[in-house]
């Protein structure tokens, strides 16, 4: 081992011990993003200015500016396909995202590849039904589950204790399992509106100076 890597260890090790945290050599965390009690390890990204507590975080991953991932227990799991979450996210606690699962036309749903065969990497034994991307400003309420395949428009809200399989239409609020739409949050009209806006890619100041304007599209 050399000289550099033995320093990278130990220092990997300190910020365990100081912030509970493990994190991978693969991990990118960008500016002002806090971490604390998590697990991330694979290739993940995180933007600037998000929040991470008590989260497990696997694979591909890749996390837009200012997301909150706000645990404890929230585990987001990715090994065939990749998971983007976008900007302005919020996500509950004892939420998961499980982009495999169990191959059921296998003879044994068991992971005899890599529990019998020593396949470390499992992928005979898992399946998916392809990346699940998160768009931006969705809130993800407590205990939901969201599944390989899902697509989830900006501006949507996932009730609490929903299962999502499919797509969400922008600025849906849906619930259930599997989930299903329960209204609009907003009139088609001020959907396009806050659409063509793209606010979250708005500089900080911009953002700061549009914040009337935008409570005014949907009239608050």
């Amino acid at each position: 081992m050399s000289i550099f890597q033995k320093i990278k260890n130990r220092i990997g090790l300190k910020r365990w011990i100081q912030n509970q945290n493990y994190i991978g050599s693969k991990v990118i965390i960008g500016k002002n993003t806090i971490v604390k009690a998590s697990f991330l390890s694979g290739e993940i990204s995180i933007g600037n200015n998000c929040k991470i507590y008590g989260a497990s975080l696997n694979g591909r991953i890749q996390i837009g500016d200012f997301t909150s991932i706000w645990g404890p227990n929230i585990d987001i799991n990715s090994s065939i396909n990749s998971i983007r979450i976008g900007k302005f996210c919020s996500i509950a606690k004892n939420v998961t995202f499980q982009e495999f699962n169990h191959d059921h036309t296998k003879f044994t749903t068991f992971f005899i590849h890599k529990n019998i065969l020593k396949d470390e990497s499992f992928g005979a034994d898992i399946v998916s039904k392809g990346e699940i991307i998160i768009e931006n400003d969705v809130w993800i309420g407590a205990h939901s589950v969201i599944l390989s395949g899902a697509h989830v428009s900006t501006g949507s809200v996932i009730a609490a204790n929903s299962v999502v399989t499919g797509f969400v239409p922008p600025y849906s609020i849906v619930g259930g399992t599997p989930a299903k739409i329960i209204k609009s949050r907003f009139s088609p009209d001020v959907c396009e509106k806050l659409l063509e806006s793209k606010w979250w890619d708005l500089s900080f100041d911009e953002l700061k100076s549009n914040i009337a304007h935008l409570e005014k599209i949907v009239g608050n």
